[in-house]
């Protein structure tokens, strides 16, 4: 996953509204959106390479996402799969803070990344960037490959894209198929960052270039599915998911409510 938004607590009927973007290679295999056959609790798509996962929630009302840092400088390759952290705190029974402290004393044995965490009561987040175990407050926040809410141009796109569809809701727009479909169109944005505002990590402007826009397309990698959650104050959670073919067009979609 390369690029989380996410309303938190900004919604009459939503505790959390969330879309996603997950970026990675074409030839990478890749399952969609399902209970998983060995976990059934888990539900999300699997990255069949690691057996891990990049977004999923389970059936007692927990969620979990993750996007890399990038920073090729400091890449190990031994590093342990960053999605067994998704995964492993759907299996756990430690709230989320407890959680993410376990996982701050062993942050060293993977590559960077972001990883945001929820039960029915809280939310936290932590990245390897900084280290810092931080408690989401209500509002609207943004996620790519630094750490939460680094004002890039994507991030900011996205924030002011949700505080707009949240802005400009009817009656017709509470319907839940009306905002998925608005968080959709949303997450198809191309625009590249003008190169005065792009980031440095340290792979090159052309490839800076080239993964500023919030919907990647370039040879053999870009963004594979953009997902939605849609999670009430009830605790039932709407996760539904576009696949996409690696020329750009829409190969599937799948939706589960749980």
């Amino acid at each position: 996953m390369c690029l989380i938004v996410f309303g938190y607590g900004v919604h009459k009927k939503y505790r959390l509204i969330l879309s996603a973007n997950r970026d990675e290679f074409f030839n990478r295999p890749t399952a969609p959106l399902n209970p998983w056959e060995d976990e059934p609790e888990i539900i999300g798509g699997r990255d069949l390479k690691q057996k891990g996962t990049w977004m999923a929630f389970n059936k007692i009302g927990r969620l979990a996402a993750l996007t890399n840092v990038r920073d090729p400088a400091s890449m190990k390759l031994d590093a342990r799969s960053r999605g067994d952290l998704v995964a492993s705190f759907l299996l756990s029974d430690k709230n989320p803070l407890s959680y993410l402290e376990k996982v701050k004393s062993r942050m060293h044995n993977y590559n960077g990344f972001n990883l945001l965490v929820a039960d029915l009561k809280d939310m936290f987040f932590i990245s390897s960037t900084d280290q810092k175990i931080i408690k989401i407050k209500h509002g609207i926040h943004a996620i790519s490959n630094r750490t939460l809410n680094t004002p890039w141009v994507k991030v900011k796109i996205v924030k002011k894209g949700l505080k707009k569809i949240l802005e400009n809701q009817t009656g017709k727009m509470e319907n839940h198929d009306d905002l998925e479909s608005n968080l959709y169109s949303m997450m198809q944005n191309k625009t590249v960052a003008p190169d005065e505002e792009l980031p440095d990590t340290g792979v090159g402007v052309e490839l800076e270039r080239q993964l500023s826009s919030i919907f990647i397309s370039m040879p053999g990698y870009g963004t594979r599915s953009t997902s939605v959650v849609l999670w009430d104050f009830a605790g039932n959670q709407t996760f539904s998911e576009i696949t996409w073919s690696a020329n750009g067009r829409k190969q599937g979609y799948k939706k589960y409510k749980g």
